[in-house]
């Protein structure tokens, strides 16, 4: 584009000094406007090319992300499942001990009630 330019540059001094004819003139306008057109369509092509490459780049990183993501989401669930299990052995741990606590409680009120029933035969 710039060889384009400088080219048209020069024809347009010689046109200036008369040295061309306007024949050549219109010939080599033509050339300068095709050579640009070309240079734009090539740039054109080559942008369009880094931004398919920028998209492909950006879905790897994306898809990477993704399964980072998933890695971290599994090893979360596994987290969970580990304390529900904890915390279900500390439910269980819990209630066993509210078992004995009754069945402790239980015998207590029998020894009161029949501590009752002798303290009323020593009564009569």
């Amino acid at each position: 584009m710039l060889v384009g330019l400088a080219v048209l540059v020069l024809l347009a001094f010689a046109a200036g000094c008369g040295l061309i004819s306007d024949q050549a003139r219109q010939e080599a306008k033509k050339k300068v406007e095709a050579k640009g057109q070309q240079a734009r369509q090539e740039a054109k092509k080559k942008v369009e090319a880094k931004g398919q490459q920028a998209r492909r780049e950006l879905k790897k990183k994306v898809e990477a992300g993704q399964g980072d993501l998933k890695k971290k989401v599994d090893d979360l669930k596994k987290e969970v499942e580990a304390g529900q299990g904890d915390l279900k052995k500390k439910v269980d741990d819990v209630q066993k001990k509210l078992d004995d606590i009754q069945k402790k409680l239980d015998e207590l009120l029998k020894k009161v009630e029949a501590q009752e029933q002798q303290d009323q035969k020593g009564e009569k």
